[in-house]
């Protein structure tokens, strides 16, 4: 059994680790709030976003953007390109492991794809693995930003309509609620209105809060008139609404990092919590067990007294 001694300095060590947990925990609730308001936020503007895209496809056809192949479906792939979202910090649960396991999963089964990673953690995951990285974004905000994500969108975008990729794939976290997320592979290019439709139907959730955009008016395709010209008009309104989406993943993925790590950081308080009652009762067993020895001691050593 461990002394007093070392029993006051764990209870000590766990005391001051708790009260960091807890700051932790106290922090990251408060950018929780903010990154879940600025995701749910974007939601509708997201949805509508890319119905207006989907509504352009579908009233207008790819035939009529001929010039414009580059943004949608694409024979015989060649090249694909996965964007792995990832947060530049530790201590947030399974937060990163799990996008982690996904990504190398996908890049395993696609050998031929290049890898780009956004936040730290990914760019060292690979990094260690002996994987080249096509690129690496890092160091964004607490609460991201369009400023932030504007360069990863821009490369991306360039990179696409330069044939560098076929196809662009975000292995991200799709923020559900605060006590759920969830990993997901999206293809965001090229272009497919089946694709779109799904993106759509995820952006919304059944209940809770913005559910009720779940039933708006994007099922029928509304007649549109372009001027000077469709191809014109399409080619800067994809760009801009792929950007959009974009957005939205990493708001997604932000809100779900900001989300794992409140939960970690309050799992460890309440195990710190456990953790110090079990030191303490020690700590009880242990000065019980050195009075009763010096009592028996004591009543030893007088019998030995008496009995003289």
């Amino acid at each position: 059994m461990a002394s007093t001694r070392q029993l006051k300095t764990k209870i000590s060590a766990v005391k001051n680790i708790k009260q960091i947990t807890r700051a932790m925990q106290m922090v990251a609730a408060t950018k929780m709030r903010k990154s879940q308001e600025v995701a749910l936020n974007a939601r509708p503007y997201a949805k509508k976003a890319l119905s207006l895209l989907r509504n352009l496809l579908v009233s207008s056809g790819e035939e009529n953007f001929a010039g414009l192949s580059h943004f949608f479906k694409r024979t015989g792939i060649k090249k694909e390109c996965l964007v792995v979202v990832t947060s530049d910090r530790g201590l947030c649960g399974a937060y990163n492991s799990q996008v982690l396991r996904a990504a190398w999963r996908f890049s395993q089964e696609h050998e031929n794809s290049d890898i780009v990673a956004v936040g730290r953690k990914a760019n060292d995951f690979f990094m260690r693995r002996g994987k080249t990285l096509a690129n690496s974004f890092a160091h964004f905000s607490d609460i991201t930003t369009l400023a932030d994500v504007e360069p990863l969108a821009n490369w991306l975008l360039v990179s696409y309509k330069t044939h560098a990729y076929d196809e662009i794939v975000f292995c991200s976290t799709v923020f559900i609620s605060a006590l759920q997320q969830r990993v997901e592979a999206q293809e965001i290019l090229p272009l497919d209105i089946e694709a779109l439709e799904k993106i759509i139907k995820r952006i919304v959730p059944k209940t809770g809060r913005y559910s009720e955009y779940s039933n708006g008016n994007t099922d029928k395709p509304i007649p549109y008139i372009f001027e000077p010209s469709g191809a014109l008009v399409f080619e800067k309104l994809a760009e801009e609404l792929v950007r959009v989406e974009i957005l939205h993943l990493i708001f997604e993925s932000n809100a779900s990092e900001h989300s794992s790590r409140m939960i970690a950081m309050k799992n460890a308080t309440e195990n710190a919590n456990r953790l110090g009652e079990e030191l303490t009762l020690a700590l009880n067993k242990a000065r019980q067990a050195a009075v009763t020895q010096e009592l028996t001691e004591i009543s030893t050593a007088k019998e030995a007294l008496t009995s003289e």
